[in-house]
């Protein structure tokens, strides 16, 4: 029997899960914003419901809201949340004791971190279970993440750093690439070569790493000759103190991601 899941917010996280699992799923959606609504039914054949009635018709509710929103779609959703349902959150920074005490005594949740990747089936996904969770809620949440990608089930207490890590961690990917490219107009050379050469050793380096036994440390040293052309570009990245200004995005990342339940 296929599960009925019911997405509150179809925005780009949720409409990303919707366009790979509609096909293994009965999926439903309550989109406030009409245009995007429209777009979810062409697209994916993903019915607009009022929020009651969602719930009402889900086994699995899937809360993708921002997480500034989510005390009032809680608030609204409880009167229909009954024990054999089940919600998963992809709001950054919400706990499972703040889900829990949004919704009925003893409401199963999940809480997920995905990531933008999920849309072409390559996302990472990090979850953990609240107090009445069951083992058969995980597996059944790992089974809708695999449609977007890797999962991994984390303690709760380090979902905060995943969120800075793997759940922002697409940005800050495209902003080397953004500067890489860049760069190498600045040299003189054509936009389109120059994506080419970024995205190609973007992608064969990381195949690289997954495929080595190496550390990522230990394949930088190989490619970094003395005195060549490479040590010359890695001695300016040590100048401007490069994994300094990650240990601080992280930081940030993550205390945000503390920040946005309070």
């Amino acid at each position: 029997m296929k599960h009925h899941v019911g997405f509150i917010g179809g925005g780009n996280m949720g409409t990303a899960i919707i366009s790979r699992i509609y096909r293994h799923y009965a999926v439903a959606v309550c989109e406030k914003d009409p245009a995007k609504a429209k777009v979810l039914k062409r697209k994916y054949r993903v019915d607009n419901k009022e929020l009651p009635d969602l719930v009402k018709q889900s086994d699995i509710v899937i809360l993708a809201v921002k997480p500034q929103d989510s005390p009032w779609v809680l608030a609204e959703v409880g009167g229909s949340f009954t024990k054999d349902k089940v919600l998963i959150s992809i709001a950054a920074g919400l706990t499972t004791g703040f889900l829990e005490k949004g919704l009925p005594p003893g409401a199963r949740v999940v809480r997920t971190m995905p990531n933008m990747p999920a849309v072409i089936a390559e996302g990472m996904t990090a979850l953990c279970g609240g107090r009445n969770t069951r083992a058969a809620d995980i597996r059944t949440a790992r089974e809708i993440f695999k449609h977007v990608g890797a999962t991994e089930v984390v303690d709760e207490q380090w979902m905060d750093a995943v969120t800075a890590v793997s759940g922002s961690g697409p940005a800050y990917v495209f902003l080397f690439a953004e500067c890489l490219m860049n760069a190498a107009a600045s040299l003189g050379l054509d936009p389109k070569l120059s994506r080419q050469l970024v995205c190609q050793t973007l992608q064969g380096s990381v195949h690289l790493l997954l495929d080595s036994e190496e550390e990522a440390s230990g394949l930088r040293a190989r490619v970094t000759s003395k005195g060549g052309t490479t040590q010359a570009a890695m001695d300016v990245f040590d100048k401007y103190k490069i994994q300094t200004v990650f240990t601080r995005a992280l930081g940030a990342a993550e205390r945000r991601a503390r920040q946005l339940r309070q």
